[in-house]
């Protein structure tokens, strides 16, 4: 890894000093560029997802993920391509591969792509391929795309190949084993009014993929009215195919939603009811529908539950420029049944033993009550604070977030912070709480210091990795030219992420952690 460190070193240093804000770029032609990179020296598991097959002892190695992207306009056409370089503290996951490459052209609303792309047909409930690095999501495809947008309609078509995102599998490792064909358009015959629909063909090319979808066809019609303060939208999904096993995976779909909007103030509403829509399969699908609810989590992500139903319900209110209140309360119910251990909690099957599985009921609930407030209470003094509570009777169990932060202005260029919350968790193992407070600086958005930690009264089981009781860290960030850089050293505590449907474990970080964006 010394290597690694020499290159990261010479990089960051010729970055902050040598770069500049000069435009590459003519009167028809611009050439950009950005770079991504976090190096770490820790103690854990170098990426952010669970992965149970690696050893849990401690280690102090260090690791480099760095993601480098350009891009070029000449005219209509344009080209890019990203490369990514990956070398954890694993050694055999290590590689360096130009992950995306593109290229396209685009004229009077027509736009022909020709590489790796991500898009989303309408609100997702048939393709949603996107990214999302909060989770490290990413279910990009490979192919070609065709787009076109007009004063009275809209369409898109593509064929492309992906891969499926599967918690603890390095990216580099994974095949493009599924085929996505497919199509959407839309028409508005007047302002504010607009129909449509899609289609999406979906083969799984890999007969290693056992129990999963083989052959789906989706199909949607959706429609919308947004007039004056009323916003309104509904679409409804079909699913039709077979699994590998010549199993019927028929499902379907429905998403509402509906919101109106005053000066003073907003109401906002959804309303989901999924059933096996989702392919291949509940955990990191090609389609996401919307999670109808205010934190992004849902019992899809969460269980791999095969289908929810619920509603969400919320308000803004805006009384004055100075102040902004938000509630919100969302349910959702599991639909279905699923294979479980017999006399257990652990929904999974039993791969060697069958004799050990049943179909039982789900039966999962998730609701979540949520309340926040930000408020202005002078030219200096902001104060935000929420009270976020998540009811679950899955393994995690119940979770309330309470939070408060101020931030006073010293002057038009200084500026002093502080966070604290606390989280109460209670999951089937024990009931414990997490407290966290952070004290931070920043002035002329040049530099930024912050000071915090974290304590906790957990218990851990046998079976579980136990984390320290009382972590701290300071982490400063400089902002320079074109460049910010982040530097990390202490400790982090972990849990669960949820994001855009997707959820995933962060594993407790300790060590130094240093993360640079570079635009050029």
């Amino acid at each position: 890894m010394k290597k690694s460190f020499s290159g990261f070193a010479i990089f960051t240093i010729t970055t902050l000093f040598f770069s500049t804000n000069i435009q590459a770029q003519g009167d028809n032609w611009s050439v950009s560029a950005s770079n991504w990179m976090q190096y770490w020296y820790n103690q854990a598991e170098p990426n952010w997802i669970r992965n149970d097959t690696l050893p849990l002892e401690k280690t102090s190695r260090d690791s480099l993920d760095n993601r480098f992207s350009v891009d070029f306009n000449f005219g209509d056409f344009y080209a890019g391509a990203w490369l990514r370089t990956f070398e954890p503290n694993f050694t055999s996951s290590s590689n360096e591969k130009i992950t995306q490459r593109y290229l396209g052209w685009r004229q009077d609303g027509l736009n022909i792509h020709v590489g790796n792309f991500y898009k989303t047909f309408d609100h997702g409930l048939t393709l949603n391929a996107f990214l999302d690095d909060a989770v490290y999501f990413d279910n990009n495809l490979d192919g070609v795309r065709v787009s076109g947008m007009y004063d009275h309609f809209d369409f898109d078509a593509l064929s492309g190949r992906g891969f499926r995102f599967q918690q603890g599998v390095n990216e580099f490792n994974l095949t493009r084993d599924f085929t996505i064909r497919g199509a959407r358009g839309a028409v508005k015959p007047i302002t504010g009014l607009k129909f449509g629909g899609s289609l999406v063909k979906f083969k799984q090319s890999s007969s290693l993929q056992f129990n999963q979808s083989d052959d789906i066809n989706l199909s949607s019609v959706n429609g919308g009215i947004s007039k004056g303060p009323f916003d309104i939208y509904a679409e409804y999904a079909f699913k039709e195919g077979n699994t590998g096993e010549e199993e019927k995976t028929d499902g379907d779909g429905t998403y509402l939603s509906a919101s109106f909007s005053h000066r003073l103030f907003s109401i906002y509403s959804e309303y989901k009811n999924y059933y096996s829509l989702l392919y291949p399969g509940p955990i990191g699908p090609f389609n996401t529908p919307p999670p109808v609810s205010h934190s992004g989590r849902n019992l899809s992500a969460m269980a791999g539950v095969p289908g929810e139903t619920g509603y969400q319900i919320g308000a803004l209110i805006s009384p004055n420029f100075n102040l902004n209140f938000e509630v919100a309360f969302s349910e959702a119910y599991s639909r279905g049944s699923k294979l479980q251990y017999r006399d257990s909690i652990i929904y999974r099957p039993d791969p060697i033993d069958t004799s050990l599985e049943r179909h039982v009921p789900i039966g999962l609930y998730l609701g979540e009550k949520y309340a926040g407030i930000r408020w202005n209470a002078t030219d200096k003094i902001v104060f935000n604070a929420h009270w976020d509570r998540q009811d679950y009777n899955g393994l995690e169990g119940d979770e309330i977030e309470t939070y408060f932060d101020s931030y006073y202005y010293l002057s038009p260029s200084q500026t002093v912070s502080l966070a604290t919350y606390q989280r109460t968790l209670s999951p089937i193992t024990g009931k414990y709480h997490e407290d966290y407070l952070t004290l931070g600086y920043s002035r002329n958005n040049l530099i930024e210091v912050s000071i915090g930690g974290s304590t906790t009264n957990k218990v851990y089981q046998p079976f579980e990795k136990a984390d320290p009781k009382r972590l701290a860290f300071i982490e400063a960030t400089i902002h320079y030219k074109t460049n910010e850089l982040s530097i990390l050293h202490g400790g982090e505590r972990g849990g669960l992420i949820c994001s855009s449907g997707i959820c995933t474990i962060r594993p407790t970080f300790q060590g130094t952690r240093v993360i640079l964006l570079s635009r050029f």
